[in-house]
């Protein structure tokens, strides 16, 4: 009896192989979606904590430390860490404390420049939301009426916060700013057309 090996065509390989590649191009885009999701609410977490962080040096009140009073300072703790205002800044809706959030130490430093430097020496960046959108809607009371956008990349990109304690209704204000060049009107997400702040952040209303 002769026996005869069986195995697969060349045209039925074929056959497998564009299925598979057909499985793979449809579930690419979807796990692209999935994982943005994730890098999405990593940064909308961090905006909370930072806004906690906000609530803290709001109600204590001891968030008014004039950049030109701490030049001579000696204390890194005194000197970096806490809220700053810009003596320039007149008008009870433009005038603000404001500061850069480290999520590896809870606390916030003066200016972005102050915020101590990555593993390489590097500024420190630790956004994650990229160009993908993951469909992230975040509701706040910033002029476009969201807090996060969604088609932004945060990749290069910190925390701030903004105390607005003379303001006709006080509030505070999380938003993100690229930190690998130290401007004033790089917000990611634009900036707002009526005032030198974001587009788009965080809004938060202590009283």
């Amino acid at each position: 009896m002769k026996y005869v090996k069986k195995g697969f065509t060349v045209a039925e390989l074929l056959i497998v192989c564009a299925i598979v590649g057909i499985l793979v191009a449809i579930s690419l885009p979807i796990l692209n979606v999935q994982l943005e999701k994730s890098r999405e609410a990593h940064d909308i977490a961090l905006m909370r904590t930072a806004a906690a962080a906000a609530m803290e040096y709001y109600y204590i009140g001891d968030y008014v430390k004039y950049s030109a009073d701490l030049d001579n300072e000696t204390d890194p703790e005194k000197k970096n860490i806490g809220l700053s205002v810009d003596r320039m800044s007149t008008g009870p809706e433009s005038w603000n404390a404001y500061g850069a959030y480290d999520p590896r130490t809870g606390k916030i430093y003066r200016t972005r420049d102050l915020l101590p430097p990555d593993k390489n020496g590097k500024r420190y960046v630790y956004g994650k939301g990229t160009k993908v959108d993951g469909g992230t809607r975040v509701p706040s009371g910033s002029e476009t009426g969201e807090a996060y956008q969604s088609t932004e990349d945060y990749r290069n990109a910190v925390v701030m916060v903004s105390i607005y304690a003379k303001a006709a209704t006080p509030h505070i204000d999380v938003y993100w700013k690229d930190n690998t060049k130290s401007t004033n009107s790089n917000y990611i997400g634009g900036k707002a057309s009526n005032i030198n702040g974001p587009k788009r952040c965080l809004r938060l209303y202590p009283n």
